[in-house]
């Protein structure tokens, strides 16, 4: 599933393809991907261009020259896809829109978990969903007020939205594998140090991640995403990485070097 590196990759790319262009037609093969009704979609989209970007998590908003605002969640596979020739439209580009300069802009989502929706207003949107600030632009403080108030474990919590919005699981485990926090330790027994060393390691993969365009095989030779398969050595301490289920997720860890105390 696209998480926050991905999706900001995803932005960037809309960035630099779609926006500032008059959208003449909208189509989609499959109302379901749809939250808003289609002639909603055609009345708000066609005539209007795409503006500017705003991504909150996993969540894109694209804001239109219009009254509303797209919201895409990429779901399981979803991607953006620009393109010139009609013949070149994605096997799985189940919505499509068109641009007055003869480009298209495609949707492509094989598994159709992904959708769109059409709001008024980010922020009335955020709040109805309880989502955090993005994990991009969250403060210390404001991560230390989030986690005074739970008592379970911290991989659990990372993954919370409304805790911090963008995090899901593979970027947890690697987030507490490089602050040396064990997945199951519950957050009232950690020291101010430890929360702090999770804060600066999410901050740092994220970077990372965004930096090599959430391509892992670039990543440093000490993350633990080259080694996340049970049975395959840490980096640090040679032991055997183990799998376990926090919050009915699969989670890896180094037992040596995220020790729970």
């Amino acid at each position: 599933m696209p998480e926050l590196p991905e999706v900001e990759g995803y932005k960037i790319y809309i960035d630099n393809t779609a926006l500032h262009k008059t959208i003449t037609s909208f189509e989609c093969r499959d109302n379901r991907l749809l939250k808003t009704s289609k002639p909603e979609f055609e009345k708000y989209l066609v005539g209007n261009e795409f503006t500017e970007t705003q991504r909150i998590g996993k969540y894109l908003f694209i804001k239109t020259s219009g009254e509303k605002t797209l919201v895409i969640h990429f779901g399981m596979t979803g991607r953006p896809n620009y393109y010139k020739e009609k013949e070149d439209r994605p096997k799985f580009g189940h919505i499509v829109l068109s641009f007055e300069n003869g480009f298209y802009f495609a949707f492509e989502n094989k598994r159709k978990f992904g959708w769109w929706d059409l709001i008024d207003s980010i922020e009335t949107y955020k709040t109805e969903r309880n989502l955090s600030d993005d994990a991009r632009d969250l403060s210390l403080e404001d991560f230390k007020t989030s986690l005074n108030l739970r008592k379970t474990y911290i991989k659990a919590v990372l993954m919370d939205q409304s805790v911090v919005a963008g995090i899901g699981n593979w970027m947890a485990d690697e987030i507490l594998y490089q602050a040396q926090i064990h997945p199951m330790q519950k957050v009232p027994d950690m020291s101010t140090q430890d929360i702090e060393h999770v804060f600066n390691a999410m901050k740092k993969v994220i970077e990372v991640a965004i930096a090599n365009d959430a391509h892992h095989p670039d990543f440093p030779d000490d993350f633990l995403i080259h080694s996340r398969k049970e049975g395959e050595p840490c980096f640090h301490t040679s032991a055997e990485i183990q799998k376990i289920k926090v919050g009915g997720r699969s989670t890896y860890f180094s037992p040596k070097w995220q020790m729970l105390h």
